[in-house]
Order: structure tokens, then sequence, then C-alpha cells
């Protein structure tokens, strides 16, 4: 842990990132800051610091971002610097965690073609309508409903939340509860 601790927080040498990355583990954080001021290299740690000081589960930790690029260099980010532990970590980009909580994917697009596929610009509506009650799943109520689909998740980190939308800040607050 001492280890892991230095490498994680005191690697950081800013006072703002390291009282960030290791606040305590409950409340809310909003990290607002200019470009290229290291908000993706404080979330990257945060997550490195549940992960190994606080051990959090990875599989309780879910990190939005806004796209397929940005998901997968915080995932090598986050890799680099934990190793095996990150396995388990959901990093995912909105449209694709609205994908996983309303049971489409990709390959419905492949198979039926685009014109049948999910609907891209209603996708992350129905996942939030999924969360909040408003569309029922069969035999299952609503609150247990929304605690299966999340699966657990205990832990949301938002890359470039000042950047999200009306849609995106809707599926955060239903994640949220």
């Amino acid at each position: 842990p001492a280890e892991s601790f230095r490498a994680i927080v005191d690697a950081l040498g800013n006072p703002a990132q390291i009282e960030i990355v290791a606040a305590p583990e409950d409340g809310n954080r909003l990290v607002l800051a200019g470009p290229g001021s290291g908000k993706t290299r404080v979330i990257v740690h945060r997550c490195a610091y549940l992960l190994r000081v606080v051990r959090v589960p990875a599989h309780r930790i879910l990190v939005l971002c806004f796209n397929r690029s940005a998901a997968l260099q915080l995932r090598h980010r986050l890799a680099d610097l934990v190793g095996d532990d990150a396995r388990g970590v959901t990093v995912q980009t909105y449209h694709g965690f609205a994908m996983r909580l309303t049971g489409h994917s990709y390959a419905e697009r492949l198979v039926n073609g685009a014109e049948t596929g999910p609907d891209f610009d209603g996708l992350i509506a129905e996942a939030v309508d999924l969360l909040e009650g408003r569309i029922a799943l069969p035999g299952i109520e609503p609150d247990t409903a929304r605690d299966r689909l999340l699966a657990g998740y205990r832990h949301i980190l938002v890359d470039e939340y000042q950047d999200i939308d009306a849609d995106q800040y809707g599926l955060v607050a239903a994640i949220a509860g």
C-alpha cells in the first residue's frame, strides 16, 4: 500500500490533484480546470487510488468517456498505472454504456442493417427511462431492475464532465440515483 500510494498519489506532484485523488471515498467531487491541466490524469489516478489504496473491487467502478478513443486511452493509462488490477473496471462511452443497459449492440447494425439497429439519438434516453422505472422489465420491480442494471457500481468517474450535454447529464444523474 505505501508503494502504491507513492506511485499513485505522491507521483502527481500537484497539491490540488493530490487532494482530489486522495479524498475520502464518499462524496461527490467536480474538477473544473482548463484544457491540458490534467483532468483525465486525475481520473486515472483516482481510479487507481480506489483500486490499490482503498481496495474497491474493480467491478464497482464505472468510468464514462465521450468517445471510443478517450475510453481506450483511459484504459491504457489505467493499465499502465495499476496493471491487472485495472481489469474489471468498466470504462465506456455514454452510448456504449446505454447500449449495455438497454441490451442493444453494434452487432445489430451489422446484422440487420443500419436502419434496424439501435436508435443512437434515443439510446441514452431509453437507458435513463429504464433506470428511472419508466420502462418496465417484465416480472421485476423498478428498484430491483435498476440495481440489476447497474450491477453494483459504487463509484462513477466522468471524464470531461464540463462538456456533457443534457442527455448525458440525465444518464449520469440516473446512474447516481
